[in-house]
């Protein structure tokens, strides 16, 4: 029975890639990887002290196998301040296998990055290969994050990505929501916080479309700027054994969001983390007289306070655009129109929500027709998407009080996390092993 199941295995993953993806990702890693670690380990070093000398440090998912083979290396990682966070026990897509078992493979990681003294705050599935559910079941304090949503953005290059295999079978695996829909940014789950993914990653240009370097460094600021516009969150992916070739990209990026004004947070996907936490407890309690408003702001010294259409009310200036950063906790303002975002009361919670975790003070009862962005029942059904939401409100002339996105008044936040699948060949080639004597085989590429 296990003999059968495994050659089912086996064809479905062949299936998935197909001749051609296969040959050339093998090709690929004989290339990138010796029998030995050491190759590996010395491409990491370097790109590791690059992005150091720059004031960044990465967060690498990593296989809780490949800790239990390479501690030391992982611990040192660790030590230079790179966040290792769990990539699966196994590198195998949790979806292809029952709920409980996928459950075991990130427990069995956590058992091993603390067995280790390896710090674990999130996770990441192989080829995001993690669904709602998995993440739902999860006990909470597991991991304080989840990053295996991934969200696509447009590129000059996207005319030629039709003609690529490769590009398209990575794509596959992904299946990114469209940047023209989604908002990204983190979210609050019950457990967790979910934190996306930015693609096309750098197996996808390189591999796939053969840009090369120049194409690579291009196609990363071209996010960036299109990210920074909205002041999201960049979660840059890639892979640790293109860490050579990404190494100039990864400079001219640095030294392009360092370059912007309001500035760019650089951050590793834990203190992301720990800040999208940080800010939800953030509140304003509205005191109203018969001709005035007073604001309290309940926020750490963190928080950035934006205010529009209202003058430059206890504030440094222009922030950005039409906004100002107010310095105090509290501002009184004319009690009318209220600076706040309002809804019809049956408007859908999950417009509420996602409205209040973008910062918006989001006003639904007997007040919300008072606010100087009124959005009714109907205006709000012909909004289709998070950013066509976003965008009417910001779009709005009216007067607006809210907290922002990110900390100490950036506009936008940049992450590269680099997936360290492995360090030999011999990685690669023992997953097709470890689980033969446990039950079905896992088999990934």
């Amino acid at each position: 029975m296990r003999l059968g199941e495994n050659i089912l295995k086996l064809k479905e993953w062949y299936i998935k890639r197909g001749l051609k993806f296969v040959c050339l990702r093998t090709a690929k890693l004989i290339g990138r990887y010796s029998l030995a670690p050491a190759k590996a380990m010395r491409r990491i070093d370097h790109c590791i002290e690059t992005l150091s000398d720059r004031g960044c440090a990465p967060t690498f998912p990593t296989p809780g196998i490949l800790v239990e083979r390479y501690p030391r290396f992982v611990r040192r990682l660790q030590d230079e301040g790179v966040e290792i966070t769990v990539h699966g026990y196994q590198h195998v897509n949790l979806n292809d296998y029952p709920l409980e078992e996928a459950k075991r493979q990130l427990e069995r990681a956590v058992s091993a990055f603390k067995r280790l003294k390896i710090e674990a705050h999130g996770f990441r599935g192989p080829y995001l290969g993690c669904c709602d559910e998995l993440i739902d079941s999860l006990p909470a304090g597991l991991f304080s994050y989840s990053s295996n949503k991934a969200i696509r953005w447009r590129h000059n290059s996207d005319a030629t990505s039709q003609w690529s295999t490769f590009f398209n079978k990575v794509e596959n695996f992904y299946q990114a929501m469209d940047s023209a829909e989604m908002v990204c940014v983190p979210r609050n789950r019950s457990n967790l916080i979910e934190i996306p993914i930015c693609i096309p990653d750098d197996l996808q240009i390189l591999d796939g479309l053969g840009l090369g370097v120049e194409g690579l460094a291009q196609t990363w600021q071209q996010i960036l700027h299109q990210i920074y516009q909205r002041g999201e969150l960049f979660n840059l992916l890639f892979h640790t054994e293109l860490a050579a070739q990404c190494e100039r990209p990864f400079v001219d990026l640095l030294c392009a969001a360092r370059a912007h004004r309001p500035p760019v947070w650089i951050a590793r996907l834990c203190e992301i983390s720990d800040w999208w936490k940080e800010k939800s407890g953030f509140k304003v309690d509205v005191h109203p007289n018969s001709n005035s408003l007073k604001l309290d702001f309940s926020c750490t010294p963190r928080a950035t306070i934006l205010a529009k259409g209202l003058g430059s009310f206890g504030s440094e200036g222009i922030w950005d655009g039409a906004y100002y950063r107010l310095q105090a906790k509290t501002l009184t303002l004319p009690a009318s129109p209220r600076p706040f975002v309002g809804l019809q009361d049956n408007a859908p919670e999950r417009v509420v929500f996602f409205l209040r975790e973008q910062g918006y003070i989001v006003e639904t009862g007997g007040m919300a027709s008072s606010c100087g962005t009124y959005i009714d029942a109907e205006t709000l059904s012909k909004l289709s998407s998070e950013v066509q939401i976003i965008n009417y409100i910001e779009a709005s002339p009216a007067p607006l009080v809210r907290f922002w996105r990110w900390p100490n008044g950036a506009k936008s936040a940049l992450s590269l996390s680099g997936d360290l699948d492995a360090l030999s060949l011999q990685d690669y080639a023992s997953r097709f092993i470890p689980r033969i004597k446990e039950g079905p085989l896992c088999i990934t590429a």
